[in-house]
């Protein structure tokens, strides 16, 4: 069985090397199974099977890596459940992955790339803007504390709830109440910047028709 601290070292090998060997024969295939070799040395003790996991896994992948970490998860626990003797075989582990990848992917580039980055940068610079260096220093903070709690809830839930709760979570719709809410802050953020920033001059002019 696996212990959580095997579930978080792959976790920050997803976080750290996700991107490290993007290809286009793979995109992020082999950082995949990078990430899932902890797990397979702790369920798997003959070669023959730790082969096969490593092949398993080193399949065409690409998700966003934040938001896209709950398919890890959820691969996780299929992997532990199948080396506990249970009927899953490749195929169902390689379709949760295609499955999700599309999904998820779309999700969270709205979430980090369309939401999150946006009004931690709108913050940052307006900060900068009037001189205050912290600026950049916040949003260095905030976005790499924000993305990695995020990343790691988004980990463990996967794992957590497996294949059927990830399931469960986008037919529930709980990610896009939370879209929902993070675009409504940033429109919010987005309308009080502009407010301060942007300024219009607007003259009145009385035209007098003499004829």
């Amino acid at each position: 069985k696996l212990e959580r601290r095997d579930v978080q070292r792959a976790f920050w090998l997803w976080t750290f090397f996700s991107h490290a060997n993007y290809n286009y024969e793979r995109l992020q295939g082999t950082a995949f199974a990078q990430a899932m070799t902890p797990i397979i040395r702790k369920l798997y003790k003959d070669p023959e099977e730790i082969k096969a996991a490593l092949k398993r896994h080193l399949i065409f992948f690409n998700t966003e890596p934040n938001v896209g970490g709950v398919i890890h998860g959820a691969v996780i626990a299929m992997e532990e459940e199948r080396a506990n003797g249970a009927p899953i075989d490749d195929d169902a582990i390689n379709s949760v992955k295609t499955g999700l990848m599309g999904p998820l992917a779309g999700i969270g580039d709205s979430i980090s790339q369309g939401t999150i980055t946006p009004i931690l940068l709108s913050i940052g610079i307006s900060m900068a803007a009037s001189g205050n260096v912290l600026g950049p220093v916040l949003y260095f903070v905030l976005e790499v504390g924000i993305m990695l709690s995020l990343a790691y809830f988004m980990w463990m839930q996967g794992y957590d709830r497996g294949r059927t709760g990830v399931a469960d979570m986008l037919r529930g719709g709980t990610l896009d109440r939370f879209l929902t809410g993070a675009g409504v802050l940033g429109n919010l953020v987005m309308g009080a910047l502009a407010y301060q920033f942007v300024h219009f001059y607007l003259t009145w002019t009385i035209g007098i028709d003499a004829g």
